[in-house]
């Protein structure tokens, strides 16, 4: 309940503040009666500011329920902020310094989230800031998590957060999912490495595209008047 209730308040806030238009549901996996299914991974692409987490959030169907991969320090450096999250859950850290063994464990935790027919959320770049619409390097993490648990892909795109302000236009596109191949090879293998180099080449063909489409529709539909600058946060501007 916790967690339908808070979705429901971020959906509103983010109504409120921005306009976000959502389309590509239809590309979720679902069942024959066109209800969203899981288990799925949602592969968020680019991640720019505060707000794609929260739209990926708010505005995917409700169920199957989502549990997201998140920076530990960002998520728990506040007061609020733990409490939010052990009222609601749905929060796997990654914490500093983790290296291999955090792999592992990040590993397991996507299994469980599969294994219970939910979705496992990440947004998967890396490195320095970048200029919109280009987005940062796409770590393989993704592609190796999506092998070893057999859920395929689905990747989400934005346009419109490299600079937030009142009302502005958020794009948010869900794409079709892409699949890991079956039955998956061994792990730690050539093969596994081959296979996971193959699907992170399909995720950069099918998103560079997208994203920069949904950063060109935002920019043509976003007023010049820019007030409330400040609900970027402190995150780099594109300018």
């Amino acid at each position: 309940m916790a967690y339908l209730v808070a979705r429901a308040v971020f959906r509103a806030v983010g109504r409120l503040l921005f306009d976000i238009r959502v389309s590509g549901l239809e590309h979720l996996p679902a069942d024959r009666d066109g209800q969203p299914v899981g288990p799925w991974i949602c592969c968020g692409i680019p991640h720019r500011t505060w707000i794609e987490p929260l739209a990926v959030v708010s505005f995917m169907p409700p169920r199957p329920r989502l549990m997201m991969l998140a920076d530990g320090p960002v998520m728990f450096k506040s007061a609020w902020r733990r409490l939010l999250i052990r009222r609601v859950g749905g929060v796997i850290p990654i914490w500093p310094g983790s290296g291999a063994a955090g792999f592992i464990e990040h590993t397991a935790a996507a299994r469980t989230v599969i294994g219970g027919g939910a979705v496992f959320a990440l947004f998967p770049e890396t490195g320095r800031p970048s200029r919109a619409p280009a987005f940062r390097r796409l770590s393989p993490g993704v592609a190796y998590f999506a092998i070893r648990t057999g859920a395929p892909i689905v990747p989400v795109v934005f346009g419109g957060t490299h600079d937030l302000y009142l009302r502005r236009r958020v794009e948010m596109r869900v794409l079709p999912p892409l699949q890991p191949p079956r039955p998956p090879p061994p792990v730690g293998s050539i093969a596994e490495r081959t296979a996971a180099e193959a699907l992170m080449t399909e995720l950069r063909r099918l998103t560079l595209p997208a994203a920069a489409a949904a950063h060109v529709a935002a920019e043509r539909a976003s007023g010049r008047r820019r007030v409330w600058r400040w609900l970027h946060g402190p995150y780099p501007r594109a300018d």
